[in-house]
Protein backbone atom coordinates (compact mmCIF):
# COMPACT_ATOMS: atom_id res chain seq x y z
CA UNK A 1 0.00 0.00 0.00
CA UNK A 2 1.13 3.50 -0.67
CA UNK A 3 1.59 5.98 2.10
CA UNK A 4 -1.32 8.11 0.86
CA UNK A 5 -3.66 5.11 1.00
CA UNK A 6 -2.53 4.29 4.54
CA UNK A 7 -3.10 7.91 5.54
CA UNK A 8 -6.67 7.82 4.12
CA UNK A 9 -7.44 4.57 5.95
CA UNK A 10 -6.15 6.02 9.22
CA UNK A 11 -8.22 9.19 8.71
CA UNK A 12 -11.34 7.15 8.05
CA UNK A 13 -10.70 5.04 11.15
CA UNK A 14 -10.20 8.15 13.27
CA UNK A 15 -13.39 9.72 11.89
CA UNK A 16 -15.36 6.53 12.49
CA UNK A 17 -14.06 6.29 16.05
CA UNK A 18 -14.97 9.93 16.72
CA UNK A 19 -18.50 9.43 15.35
CA UNK A 20 -18.96 6.27 17.39
CA UNK A 21 -17.83 8.01 20.58
CA UNK A 22 -20.17 10.97 19.93
CA UNK A 23 -23.10 8.61 19.23
CA UNK A 24 -22.41 6.52 22.36
CA UNK A 25 -22.53 9.64 24.52
CA UNK A 26 -26.18 10.31 23.63
CA UNK A 27 -29.05 9.12 25.82
CA UNK A 28 -30.01 5.51 25.20
CA UNK A 29 -33.22 4.88 23.29
CA UNK A 30 -36.05 3.47 25.44
CA UNK A 31 -38.89 1.61 23.73
CA UNK A 32 -42.39 2.71 24.84
CA UNK A 33 -44.61 -0.38 24.62
CA UNK A 34 -47.85 1.49 25.45
CA UNK A 35 -48.76 -1.38 27.78
CA UNK A 36 -48.53 -4.02 25.07
CA UNK A 37 -46.12 -6.89 24.47
CA UNK A 38 -42.96 -5.98 22.60
CA UNK A 39 -43.41 -7.54 19.13
CA UNK A 40 -39.81 -8.73 19.17
CA UNK A 41 -40.30 -10.91 22.28
CA UNK A 42 -40.80 -14.60 21.52
CA UNK A 43 -44.27 -16.14 21.88
CA UNK A 44 -42.98 -19.66 22.54
CA UNK A 45 -40.11 -20.74 24.80
CA UNK A 46 -37.30 -22.99 23.64
CA UNK A 47 -39.08 -25.91 25.34
CA UNK A 48 -42.26 -25.27 23.34
CA UNK A 49 -44.32 -23.65 26.12
CA UNK A 50 -46.36 -20.53 25.43
CA UNK A 51 -44.87 -17.51 27.19
CA UNK A 52 -47.42 -15.34 28.98
CA UNK A 53 -46.35 -11.69 29.25
CA UNK A 54 -49.72 -10.52 30.57
CA UNK A 55 -49.63 -8.43 33.68
CA UNK A 56 -51.86 -9.27 36.60
CA UNK A 57 -54.94 -7.09 36.38
CA UNK A 58 -57.18 -5.92 39.17
CA UNK A 59 -60.84 -5.34 38.30
CA UNK A 60 -60.37 -1.66 39.19
CA UNK A 61 -57.66 -1.39 36.46
CA UNK A 62 -60.11 -2.39 33.72
CA UNK A 63 -62.31 -0.12 31.64
CA UNK A 64 -64.90 -1.14 29.08
CA UNK A 65 -64.38 0.88 25.93
CA UNK A 66 -67.21 -0.70 23.97
CA UNK A 67 -69.60 -3.64 23.63
CA UNK A 68 -70.63 -5.26 20.36
CA UNK A 69 -73.93 -7.14 20.53
CA UNK A 70 -74.18 -9.98 18.02
CA UNK A 71 -77.25 -11.65 16.57
CA UNK A 72 -75.89 -15.13 17.27
CA UNK A 73 -75.26 -14.32 20.96
CA UNK A 74 -71.46 -14.13 20.62
CA UNK A 75 -71.17 -10.64 22.12
CA UNK A 76 -67.78 -8.95 22.18
CA UNK A 77 -66.34 -6.36 24.53
CA UNK A 78 -63.36 -4.05 24.23
CA UNK A 79 -61.61 -3.88 27.59
CA UNK A 80 -58.44 -1.77 27.87
CA UNK A 81 -58.03 -1.97 24.07
CA UNK A 82 -58.31 -5.77 23.91
CA UNK A 83 -61.27 -7.50 22.24
CA UNK A 84 -62.68 -10.33 24.37
CA UNK A 85 -65.61 -12.74 24.20
CA UNK A 86 -67.33 -15.03 26.71
CA UNK A 87 -64.84 -17.61 27.98
CA UNK A 88 -61.70 -15.57 27.21
CA UNK A 89 -59.03 -14.96 29.84
CA UNK A 90 -57.97 -11.41 30.63
CA UNK A 91 -54.92 -11.88 32.83
CA UNK A 92 -56.18 -13.99 35.74
CA UNK A 93 -59.79 -12.89 35.12
CA UNK A 94 -62.19 -14.94 32.98
CA UNK A 95 -64.96 -13.30 30.95
CA UNK A 96 -68.14 -14.94 32.21
CA UNK A 97 -70.84 -12.87 30.52
CA UNK A 98 -71.19 -9.89 28.18
CA UNK A 99 -74.47 -8.01 28.29
CA UNK A 100 -75.83 -4.83 26.76
CA UNK A 101 -74.08 -2.49 29.23
CA UNK A 102 -72.13 -4.85 31.47
CA UNK A 103 -69.30 -7.39 31.47
CA UNK A 104 -69.08 -9.96 34.27
CA UNK A 105 -65.60 -11.25 35.08
CA UNK A 106 -64.68 -14.11 37.39
CA UNK A 107 -61.52 -14.70 39.36
CA UNK A 108 -61.80 -17.92 41.32
CA UNK A 109 -64.96 -17.59 43.46
CA UNK A 110 -65.21 -13.81 43.02
CA UNK A 111 -67.32 -12.06 40.40
CA UNK A 112 -66.68 -8.54 39.19
CA UNK A 113 -69.07 -6.38 37.20
CA UNK A 114 -67.75 -3.79 34.78
CA UNK A 115 -70.35 -1.31 33.60
CA UNK A 116 -70.17 0.60 30.34
CA UNK A 117 -70.07 4.35 31.00
CA UNK A 118 -71.97 6.07 28.24
CA UNK A 119 -70.72 9.52 27.37
CA UNK A 120 -73.40 12.01 26.54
Amino acid sequence: MKRSQIAWVLCLLALGTALLCAWAGQDAFVYDDHGKRDPLWPLVSSTGNIINYDKEFQASDLKIEGIILAVNGQNLAIINGQIVKKGDQFGSLAVEEIGKNIVILRQGDQKFELKLNKEE
